[in-house]
């Protein structure tokens, strides 16, 4: 016969007994009054209830906005616009030569330097490109932070005479510039054809011989050119 012990006073009794023959303890197993039951059930919902509001408040991913689409918006990289910055443009300044008080105002080109870098000691040459005036007439030049070294010019009488192309756009054309000897500018011989051609095109890439270098090669923009040169004619207008 199986045996067990009791589980109030430890005797050995059949597994079989309804009860312990040596204390009456009730064997089997456990019985739950209801009033037991009752705090187990309510127990029971309040965890249920508890678990289940917290997780109904954890976000959805499925409710997660989704990121802005990039293919749908071409000037957008990020989801941040890009902003095309403006292009440099040409700038006016005056000058009055304290002297003889005579008024000249210039338009000229933001800086450049040449399209292939030079040796040294040419290796941080800039250039720009300007229209003067005064009461009495107008030039057209290209300016040098130092005197160029030109090779293949012809020296006449306090000036040199350069033979070079420079081209409008597309469009090529040879021109015979000159310099005053030591000087840091290059003017145009035919003045009026230069602004002409300078109101007609957006670029002007100028082409020239520095000594112990290869052919050297300055482009200058034209942006905003028109609208300097009518500034400084006004100018000058103004000063007669």
């Amino acid at each position: 016969m199986a045996l067990s012990k009791c589980k109030e006073c430890g005797t050995e009794i059949s597994k079989k007994a309804k009860s312990c023959p040596q204390c009456g303890s009730p064997q089997g197993p456990k019985q739950y009054s209801l009033g037991k039951l009752l705090v187990l059930i309510i127990f029971g919902a309040f965890i249920y209830s508890l678990f289940s509001g917290s997780s109904s408040q954890r976000p959805s991913t499925a409710s997660k906005p989704k990121a802005a689409s990039t293919a749908s918006s071409p000037q957008k990289s990020g989801g941040i616009e890009k902003v095309t910055p403006p292009q440099p443009t040409w700038r006016t300044s005056t000058s009055k030569d304290e002297m003889t008080g005579e008024f000249s105002a210039y338009a000229h080109s933001p800086d450049t330097r040449s399209s292939k870098k030079m040796e040294f000691p040419y290796h941080d040459v800039s250039s720009w490109m300007g229209v003067g005036c005064n009461a009495k007439s107008e030039w057209v030049y290209f300016g040098f932070n130092g005197a160029p070294n030109l090779a293949n010019d012809e020296t006449e009488d306090g000036y040199n005479l350069i033979r070079t192309r420079i081209k409008w756009n597309d469009n090529v054309e040879n021109v015979t510039l000159t310099q005053d000897w030591g000087a840091k500018f290059i003017h145009f011989r035919n003045d009026a054809d230069a602004i002409t051609k300078i109101a007609a095109s957006s670029s002007a890439l100028l082409e020239l011989q520095w000594h112990g270098q290869q052919p050297t090669y300055f482009q200058y923009s034209l942006n905003g050119s028109s609208k300097a040169i009518a500034e400084i004619r006004a100018k000058c207008a103004a000063s007669k």
